[in-house]
C-alpha cells in the first residue's frame, strides 16, 4: 500500500507529483506483479480521473508504463525496462526505502553564470538557473544538491515550492514542457568543502560521495546536478540484469 499522499497547495500539477509517486514505486519493483487500475489510483490518491490518466500517459512516453488493448496498463518488461533503471540514481526512492519523511531546505536558486562549466558541458551560452537544496530527514540531512539548468525560464520557478519532496524533472514537465529523456551518473568519492561539511553536519576529515548527472532530453542537455551525499546516511544502489 502506497501511503504518500499528494499535495494540491504545491506549485506542482497534482499529475506530475502522482507520476514521480509512481516512478519511485516502479522503480524499487512493486508494480512488478500487478499496476493499479485507473479506478484504483483515483480512490488511493484522491484525484480525478483526468489527472490519473496523465500522470500515466506520462510515465508512458517515458518508457515505465505499456498500455496493452483490453488488458490494462503495465509496467515494463524487466528485460526491456533494465538499461533504464539501473543507473538512475533517485535519492527520494532511497529516502522513501528507509521509511523516513523526505524534507528539503532551498539554500538558493537564480541565474549563475559560469564559463567553466558550460564549456566542460559543450553549451554556448554559460548562462544557468542554480537550484541548490539541501535533502534529508525531519532527523538529518543526506545530501546537498545543486542542479544547474540551461535553457529554462526563471519565472517557472515562481510559485513552485522547493522546500517539498520529489524530484525537479515534473517541475520541468510542466512548467517549461521539457521531458528528461535520459542521463548519465558518475559517482565518485571526494572530501568535503568547509561550507559542504557545515551544511551536512560532518567534519571536513569525513569523505563524501560526488554524484554527477547529466541529463537530457532525446539530444539535449537539460541539465548538471552536483549531489554531494553522506554515505553513512544513505545507499547507492544498481540493479543489473533480470
Amino acid at each position: 500500500m502506497i501511503d504518500r499522499q499528494l499535495d494540491a497547495g504545491s506549485g506542482i500539477p497534482l499529475w506530475a507529483q502522482l507520476a514521480e509517486v509512481l516512478r519511485e514505486e516502479i522503480e524499487v519493483g512493486h508494480f512488478d506483479e500487478r499496476f493499479p487500475s485507473e479506478p484504483e489510483l483515483v480512490e488511493l490518491f484522491k484525484v480525478s480521473r483526468s489527472t490519473v490518466r496523465e500522470a500515466i500517459r506520462y510515465l508512458r512516453s517515458e518508457g515505465y508504463l505499456e498500455a496493452r488493448q483490453g488488458k490494462g496498463t503495465f509496467v515494463v518488461a524487466s528485460e526491456s525496462f533494465d538499461s533504464l533503471r539501473s543507473h538512475r540514481f533517485s535519492l527520494a526512492g532511497r529516502i522513501a526505502e528507509s521509511g523516513l519523511e523526505e524534507v528539503a531546505r532551498l539554500l538558493w536558486k537564480g541565474l549563475v553564470y559560469d564559463a567553466d562549466l558550460a564549456k566542460s558541458l559543450e553549451l554556448s551560452s554559460d548562462e544557468f538557473f542554480l537550484i541548490e537544496r539541501l535533502r534529508g530527514s525531519r532527523q538529518e540531512s543526506f545530501a546537498l544538491e545543486r542542479a544547474y539548468l540551461p535553457r529554462v525560464n526563471p519565472a517557472s520557478f515562481d510559485c513552485v515550492d522547493l522546500t517539498k519532496a520529489g524530484s525537479l524533472y515534473s517541475v520541468l514537465q510542466s512548467g517549461t514542457g521539457i521531458t528528461v529523456t535520459a542521463g548519465s551518473d558518475e559517482v565518485s568519492a571526494a572530501m568535503p568543502s568547509e561550507r559542504e561539511a557545515s551544511l551536512l553536519g560532518i567534519a571536513e576529515k569525513d569523505p563524501v560521495l560526488v554524484v554527477e548527472r547529466r541529463a537530457y532530453s532525446r539530444h539535449e542537455l537539460v541539465e548538471f546536478r552536483r549531489t554531494t551525499l553522506v554515505p553513512a546516511r544513505v545507499r547507492f544502489r544498481a540493479e543489473w540484469g533480470r
